[in-house]
């Protein structure tokens, strides 16, 4: 009996290092399983005004950082920014131009686990709006040798950044400058007036991108009215002026 009764010691010290070997095998084995791949977050606007931010930021997660290895391209060129000890990296942005801009980064843990991010996003100008030109007509009819004015109003958001030009030909190829006062307002004068004219007139205007607008004016010559009279100079009532 007593024989029987050290065996059934044994085998129940025997199965308690059995089940401490088992527990710690598993709590080895759910602790790998809590190592998972690296987490990356980063919020990019998709558009980003031109000169508006210098740099962007990402936060990269992992339980060994010390392991962790980085790959990082802007545009497909390699970067060597490094993050912080709180895995916050910091891209700077400030030297690309305007257009369409990719951002990848790849981060892989010393068990080998890889994570992927990538972003896409646009640098863009401002909107400045557009120019615009009104005019108080684009058809005038006067009388040949006599005088006409044209007026009107170049509108835009930055009339700082704005000129006005006209012409009475090819505007492209010859032009002079068209005052206009800080609300826009301008005023083209033509005296003796002796044959058709076609008047160009183009605001330019932007700060970043420009935009125009061309207005074309018609000036049409027509012969004055006769006027009616004695054309008889021994006469009394003589009008040198009459028909």
């Amino acid at each position: 009996m007593a024989d029987d009764g050290v065996a059934r010691s044994l085998f129940l010290a025997g199965l308690m290092i059995v089940s401490v070997f088992l527990g710690v095998l598993f709590f080895d084995i759910q602790q790998e399983g809590e190592n998972l791949a690296p987490v990356i977050e980063g919020d990019i606007p998709p558009n980003i005004l031109v000169g508006s931010i210098d740099s962007v930021s990402l936060k990269i997660y992992d339980e060994e950082m010390a392991g962790l290895t980085l790959v990082v391209s802007l545009d497909g060129i390699g970067i060597t920014d490094e993050p912080d000890s709180d895995g916050n990296l910091v891209i700077d942005i400030s030297q690309l131009g305007v257009g369409s801009h990719s951002l990848k980064v790849i981060a892989t843990d010393s068990l080998g686990q890889e994570s992927k991010w990538t972003a896409t996003f646009m640098i863009q100008y401002p909107d400045e709006g557009y120019t615009v030109i009104v005019v108080s007509t684009n058809e005038i009819v006067v009388e040949r040798g006599n005088s006409t004015a044209l007026s009107g109003v170049l509108v835009h958001q930055s009339m700082d950044t704005c000129e006005l030009k006209w012409s009475d030909g090819n505007i492209d190829e010859f032009s002079l400058n068209l005052p206009f006062d800080d609300e826009g307002r301008f005023d083209l004068g033509f005296s003796n007036i002796q044959e058709n004219l076609t008047i160009s007139i183009r605001g330019t205007c932007g700060t970043w991108v420009d935009s125009s607008e061309l207005e074309v004016l018609n000036i049409t010559v027509i012969e004055p009215e006769p006027i009616e009279g004695c054309t008889d100079p021994e006469a009394n009532n003589y009008d040198e002026d009459a028909e």
